[in-house]
Formats: C-alpha cells, sequence, structure tokens
C-alpha cells in the first residue's frame, strides 16, 4: 500500500519540483542604459563593420580633388617639394607632416591625388586606432554612438581628403591614446618596478608625444595632462620616466637641427608670429599677456559656442557666418555653462575612477587650453578644435552616463535621445555635404582642375599658371597666396606676401628689390569666400598703393584674367 505520507517532492529530479510562488527568486530588472549596454555587445561586430563601411564610402562621397583656399593644404606640399630640392629643413608648423609627404613626392612627384589618398588612409587607420583604444574601457551605448559620429563627421572626412595635418596628428593621437591605456594597464606598479623591465611600455607613447609634437607644436601641451594624471593618481616616478621616454626622440631632433641642419627648431620657428598682436601687420607689436587672456576669452566663444557645434552638426553654415563673437574678456553665459560642465565631468570621472577617461579628458581640455591662449582670434579655424571633439563627445557623454547609471529610467532615456540626436545631425549634415561635393568632385575627375572654385580664386589660378607659362623663369613673382600659385603652376616658385610690412612708397620698393621681386599680382580674392560682397582681401592692394601713389610709372599693367573679381599683374620698373 503506498505511503501517502510521503514528503512531496521527495525522490522528484530538483528541475521538476513545484515550489511554492513565494519561494521563487525575485528576477532583477535591468536599468534602460544596461539593456542598450547588452543590444549593442552583442551586435559589436556587425556596427563596427557597418561603421567602417559608412566611413569609407563618405570619405569617397565627400573626396575633394582640388587643393583647399585655406593655404596650409598646399603650403604643406611646397615644404616637402623644398625639402626634396632644396634641403630646406621644413620647421614652420611642424617637420613630420612634410618629410612624410616627401617620402610619395620623391618617386611621383606632385601628384594631388596620390597625396589626398594617402591622408584618407591616415584617417581610416587612425579610427581603427579609436576604435581599439575605447572599445571595452567605456560603456558600449556611449562607445559605439560616439565611434559612428567619429566615423561619418563630414569635417573629419573633409580634412581626411586635404593635405592639412589633421588626419595624420588625428591617427597619432589615437595610436597615443591605446598605446598609453595599454602602459597604465601594463604598469601599474610603475613607482616600485624597477625601470628596466617595464621600459618598453614607455618607450612608444614617448615616441608618439614626440611625433605630435613636431606634427603639430600645441601638442607638447599633452606632456603636462601626463604629467597632471599621473599627480591625481600619485605616480610620481612615472612622471620622470615619461619625460625621459620623450627625450630619447627629442634630444637626437634638436641636436640634428642645431648641430647639422642649422635651423630654428619647430618651437622658434613658429612662436615669433604667435607672439603678434595681428599675424598680418607686424607693425601693430607683440601681444601683451592681458592680450594672450583676451585671445582666451574670445577663442573660448568662437570655438565652443560657434566651431564646437558646427562640426557636430548643429550649427549651418548661415548661423556660422552671421555668428557675431564677443568683445573684450567677458565670457557669454553659455560659454560659462559649458565649463562648468567640463568642470563637472571632470568630477564625475575621477569619482568614477575611471583612468582612461580620466587622460582622455585632461589629454583634450590641456590641447583645447593652449590653443585658445596662443592662437590669434583671426584665425578661426574648425580644424583648431576638431581634432578634440569625438575624444571631447566621448568624455562628456560618459561623464553624463556615469551620473545617470542609478538613476531614474526617464533620467536615462533623455540622455540616450541627446547621444541618438547628436548622431543623425552629424549624419545628416554628411549627407547634405556629400550630394553637395558630387558634381564638383566628377568634375574636377574628369579633367576640369578648377570647377567648384569661386570665380575669384578661378582667376587667381589661371593667372598662377600664365605666370608660369608667359613670364622667364627666373622672374619672381609676389603674390597673396604663394603656396596655391605654386601648386597650379606646376611647382614654379613664386614669392610671398603674408602682411602688410610698410606704407612708405620708398621702404615698400625697397623691400620688393631686396627681395628681387619683378611682378606683383594684384588679386580680388573675397573676405566673404561664399559670396561676392566686393570686400577683398586687401593685403597686395595696400602694399602696391603707396608705390602707385608716389611713383605711377614704376607699375606697368602687364595681364588681367577675367571679368569680374580678376587678378592683375603688373611689373616693378625701379
Amino acid at each position: 500500500m503506498a505511503n501517502n505520507n510521503k514528503p512531496k517532492g521527495k525522490g522528484v529530479p530538483a528541475k521538476n519540483r513545484q515550489q511554492p510562488p513565494s519561494y521563487k527568486p525575485a528576477a532583477q530588472s535591468l536599468s534602460l542604459f544596461e539593456n542598450l549596454n547588452n543590444w549593442f555587445n552583442k551586435r559589436e561586430k556587425n556596427i563596427t563593420l557597418i561603421i567602417f563601411i559608412c566611413s569609407g564610402l563618405f570619405s569617397i562621397l565627400l573626396f575633394q580633388a582640388r587643393m583647399d583656399i585655406g593655404g596650409d593644404d598646399s603650403g604643406y606640399l611646397e615644404r616637402a617639394y623644398n625639402f626634396i630640392h632644396k634641403g630646406i629643413f621644413p620647421s614652420y608648423q611642424g617637420p613630420l607632416y612634410p618629410i612624410v609627404l616627401s617620402i610619395f613626392m620623391i618617386p611621383f612627384g606632385i601628384n594631388i591625388i596620390l597625396l589626398k589618398i594617402l591622408s584618407l588612409l591616415f584617417n581610416i587607420v587612425g579610427l581603427y586606432f579609436f576604435y581599439r583604444a575605447f572599445k571595452d574601457r567605456i560603456p558600449a551605448m556611449v562607445f559605439y554612438p560616439v565611434f559612428f559620429i567619429t566615423g561619418i563627421n563630414s569635417f573629419i572626412l573633409n580634412y581626411a581628403s586635404l593635405t592639412y595635418s589633421e588626419a595624420i596628428f588625428m591617427c597619432l593621437q589615437y595610436m597615443f591614446l591605446f598605446y598609453f591605456f595599454r602602459l597604465i594597464d601594463n604598469v601599474e606598479d610603475a613607482d616600485t618596478m624597477p625601470a628596466k623591465e617595464n621600459y618598453k611600455y614607455w618607450l612608444i607613447p614617448g615616441l608618439l608625444v614626440f611625433l605630435m609634437a613636431i606634427t603639430k607644436n600645441v601638442a607638447i601641451i599633452s606632456m603636462g595632462a601626463i604629467v597632471l594624471y599621473f599627480i591625481l593618481n600619485k605616480q610620481y616616478r612615472s612622471i620622470l620616466y615619461m619625460f625621459g621616454a620623450f627625450l630619447v626622440f627629442e634630444i637626437p631632433l634638436l641636436v640634428l637641427q642645431k648641430v647639422f641642419l642649422k635651423t630654428q627648431n619647430q618651437w622658434g620657428a613658429q612662436s615669433n608670429i604667435l607672439m603678434l598682436k595681428d599675424p598680418y601687420d607686424a607693425s601693430k607689436g607683440n601681444e601683451t599677456i592681458p592680450g594672450f587672456f583676451t585671445r582666451f576669452f574670445q577663442n573660448c566663444d568662437d570655438y565652443i559656442s560657434k566651431r564646437f557645434f558646427e562640426i557636430v552638426g548643429l550649427r549651418s553654415d548661415e548661423s556660422v557666418r552671421n555668428y557675431k563673437p564677443m568683445e573684450g574678456d567677458n565670457l557669454n553665459w553659455f560659454v560659462i555653462f559649458i565649463v562648468a560642465l567640463c568642470v563637472f565631468i571632470l568630477y564625475r570621472i575621477i569619482k568614477s575612477k575611471n583612468k582612461y577617461m580620466m587622460i582622455t579628458f585632461l589629454y583634450a581640455i590641456s590641447i583645447m587650453v593652449a590653443s585658445f591662449f596662443v592662437l590669434q582670434t583671426r584665425w578661426d579655424q574648425p580644424r583648431i578644435i576638431m581634432i578634440c571633439v569625438p575624444i571631447l563627445l566621448m568624455t562628456l557623454f560618459y561623464g553624463l552616463y556615469d551620473l545617470f547609471k542609478k538613476g531614474a529610467w526617464g533620467f536615462q532615456f533623455i540622455l540616450f535621445m541627446v547621444i541618438v540626436f547628436f548622431a543623425i545631425a552629424g549624419a545628416a549634415t554628411t549627407l547634405g555635404k556629400a550630394k553637395k561635393n558630387l558634381p564638383i568632385l566628377s568634375k574636377n575627375l574628369h579633367g576640369d582642375i578648377l570647377y567648384g572654385y569661386t570665380p575669384d580664386w578661378i582667376n587667381y589660378l589661371k593667372m598662377s599658371r600664365w605666370c608660369a607659362d608667359s613670364l622667364p623663369k627666373d622672374a619672381k613673382v609676389a603674390v597673396r597666396k604663394s603656396s596655391m600659385s605654386f601648386i597650379y603652376a606646376n611647382g614654379r616658385e613664386f614669392f610671398p606676401v603674408y602682411r602688410v610690412y610698410s606704407t612708405n612708397a620708398d621702404s615698400l620698393l625697397s623691400y620688393f628689390r631686396t627681395n628681387k621681386v619683378d611682378y606683383i599680382m594684384l588679386p580680388s580674392l573675397r573676405i566673404n569666400p561664399d559670396k561676392n560682397t566686393g570686400d577683398v582681401i586687401t593685403t597686395m592692394q595696400f602694399m602696391v598703393s603707396p608705390i602707385y601713389k608716389k611713383y605711377p610709372q614704376k607699375l606697368k599693367f602687364i595681364h588681367r584674367e577675367g571679368t569680374e573679381e580678376f587678378a592683375d599683374l603688373y611689373q616693378v620698373l625701379y
């Protein structure tokens, strides 16, 4: 007879036993952030592949087969050419990039398309190291959207098809962060471990800081960020190791420049211009200490209120053109808010003890602060801050993520929507620019190398070519944009005029005679490159006007290109 008093469930496999509802363990619900992190991590390979494909596709659609009118684009090529053919060491604006260009220029010459493709390769490699540096070191819902924003950003991709130094610098920047992260992963006990056992971890970051500093002078300030990082982490001996690793490469270069090349190093070559109140008018004298602080406040306004939001797609071209910068040294309320937010983000990063975000944030802020202090406000260009935008977004979003990770679902949702909004804005801007660039790219690749330029620049470049074809080879022509003339005149040398050197007719004649100038080009280059307002860059006109007023017979008209926004050529008769 069956024993009805046998305890229920005994002898029954545990998985088949039924328990009262009160015995069931409560399932722990995940936060929105945790769900999003899981979603991204499960699809990481597909998302990564899509981002690289999108970046490559938009790199092609935004490719510029012509030189940029900014001047530095062609200036790097000219310095590379002079390094090869004249042995002039390229100290101005950092020597590394012209030297790299010269390696490819030796066998292929001034092949614009090839040299621009080189920039694209630097951008792709940089994006790869961006991925390697930050993946798995910050939450996936922060990393992947910023990775996407970086990969398809219209400004980054635009500079990736120019021969500016931004592409190679950002590549080195992300390589530095990747290897510095490895350093702090592997040398936790740097203060107690003998140097001979960990030197290999220091040499690569030291080399990369050195390479960044000789690509962009401002990058030397990254050493300050590294020192502050080690101070905050109480790793004082590490400061000596890092300086030692940097000097291993810096000292030989200084000796090479001083003893063998007898050229000015990159620090001195550019500092003379940065010290001027007006880089194009030396007569105004050098900047004062209060003037540098005024620069800082005005640059904060320009780059934070205007350029940052332009780069991420939240300011239109029209709003940038119509932006009225602040005057004096009083920050506007929005800049104060952003600065306060940055201070708060730094606090959150330090509190979270995320060492990767700490050095990243310190690095970005140090580069920006140094740039705002030393650069004249008239050099208002998006590329100054663009190099820091991806890592600045990364750190800002991470700080807010850390703030809300234990917060209410609603706050987490709002932050994620903000991140998505930035991604959509960036993608929309890139799509719009790609659509606009396609017809220009097609014409350029089919041989119309001047298509896409405005009439003022077309006439300027045609005149440069006319000088190369029609004037004696030894005739020297003074121009406003010598590097652009150099490129489009097939390597003919022009005499550069960067600023008004005098307003006295006799002094100007003496200046031109001393520099053996035979001809002077007077262009009509627009101040507003997008619209013909009648206002032009008047540097050359101010250099010629005093001579024409006092000695009109000494200027002989030779040739004109164009009927509107024309370029004129005059011969100087000493």
